[in-house]
């Protein structure tokens, strides 16, 4: 473990280190200079800190002390050995306080929290110039945007803009080293988004989380923001923050160098990045949003079979609640929903699972298909047709699975604005059962 954080603060989820410090639940030096000593130690996200004597507070009209227990009782705030401070945004006791005679010890588990090197005000008086932010996958899905990278020094990679709005720019930001010798050399780029701030607002945060569901789609496996650095003018990192994810911990050992070859990759379609950042900053459809986190979270956790099909079908559902036909009929049952649904498909990816001289016309194969997903989530929610003769067998329960998982990957992709020709190129490896 580490006992020094780098002065740039450049740490991120992944990072391990433990150092000593003093904690307090007010943020001047003096008086966390006063308060608990302990010590943090950081790792796959999450910070254990050992503490005493437990930091209280007081509650109701007799004073009584309280253990604070996490974030809602109090924030605590530490000035750690090395000059760094550190405040705990969101934590929890993780064991009973400790009593014995003549002091107490309080163990917590920190799971966001953020590194200064100075004092923490409000975060109104933090002025900061530009934000730096690293993702899981984003080296390898990013790091050929800008092709001659190899071929120049490493001062002359200026950032590659990727789109902004009035509140602030976005561009691709490149450090990079060289290994190997004369025979064999390679390179290694380290790609963070780079956010420029016009205006501050809460926009950033948002931005950050959406680009992060978007990242994840195309790696189609959630990925995490690791690390969120806040810069001044100067150059100078102000702030860190890091949180951890669902995945922090699977993530720090996944390679991520498919991503390189991947058909997703973003140096395919860096001319359309400007019109991607574009939607995902003005989109207006909080349905589509849920439609991203539906999927990302049924690829991500270990459903059984039954639960999978369910959300998915579900998905689709939430997606189309409201929409109407074109003479202003409000489409109702489920059927006429996923149907409605595959009309807005692109000819050439609707035909990736279906024929696409029918999609606008009558399908039996098409049309089974979604009577099956419909019957069967009907069957598995609500105990519902069980006598339906659509209803799809346990043994074909992975193949209907896996294709309608699909067509909403495919739609996700395509709505972003991710070209159709990337889209079928990456799709068409990885059909291997068509639904009869």
């Amino acid at each position: 473990m580490k006992r020094r954080i780098d002065y740039s603060l450049n740490k991120t989820v992944h990072s391990s280190f433990s150092l000593m410090g003093h904690f307090s639940k007010f943020p001047r030096t003096k008086d966390i200079l006063e308060g608990s000593t302990g010590t943090l130690t950081y790792h796959d996200g999450v910070a254990e800190v050992e503490m005493t004597p437990e930091i209280t507070y007081t509650f109701g009209d007799d004073g009584a002390f309280f253990t604070v227990e996490n974030e809602e009782d109090d924030i605590i705030y530490g000035y750690l050995e090395d000059g760094t401070y550190v405040r705990f945004n969101s934590f929890s006791t993780s064991y009973d306080v400790i009593h014995a005679p003549g002091f107490s010890v309080v163990r917590y588990r920190v799971s966001d929290l953020d590194f200064s090197k100075s004092e923490f005000k409000s975060d109104s008086h933090l002025t900061y110039d530009h934000i730096l932010v690293t993702y899981d996958s984003l080296n390898e899905f990013g790091a050929f945007v800008v092709p001659e990278l190899m071929k120049k020094e490493k001062s002359e990679n200026p950032p590659f803009f990727i789109g902004g709005s009035e509140d602030f720019d976005v561009y691709l930001t490149y450090e990079w080293k060289q290994y190997g010798n004369r025979v064999n050399v390679s390179v290694k780029a380290q790609v963070e988004l780079e956010i420029r701030i016009k205006r501050q607002n809460s926009k950033i945060d948002t931005f950050i989380k959406d680009f992060g569901a978007f990242l994840s789609v195309i790696n189609n496996s959630t990925i995490n923001a690791t690390s969120v650095r806040y810069v001044d003018k100067d150059n100078n990192v102000l702030r860190t923050h890091l949180f951890v994810g669902p995945h922090t911990e699977r993530n720090g050992k996944t390679n991520y160098s498919y991503g390189i070859d991947s058909d997703l990759n973003l140096e395919t379609y860096k001319d359309k990045l400007e019109k991607i950042i574009d939607f995902i900053l003005t989109k207006k459809d909080d349905q589509f949003d849920k439609l991203v986190q539906n999927y990302l979270y049924n690829i991500d956790n270990d459903l059984n079979l039954d639960s999978a099909l369910i959300n998915y079908v579900n998905s689709i559902d939430i997606y189309m609640n409201g929409r109407r036909y074109s003479d202003g009929t409000r489409i109702k049952k489920l059927f006429k929903k996923i149907n409605f649904w595959l009309e807005q498909f692109p000819e050439k990816l609707y035909g990736l699972y279906f024929d696409k001289s029918k999609q606008l016309a009558d399908d039996n194969k098409r049309d089974a298909f979604i009577q099956s997903l419909v019957d069967t989530r009907d069957y598995l929610t609500h105990f519902d047709k069980k006598n339906s003769p659509y209803l799809i067998s346990d043994s074909d329960r992975v193949t209907y699975i896996t294709q309608i998982r699909a067509l909403i990957h495919i739609y996700i992709l395509h709505t972003y604005g991710i070209p159709d020709n990337s889209i079928w190129n990456y799709h068409r490896h990885f059909i291997f059962d068509r639904i009869s």
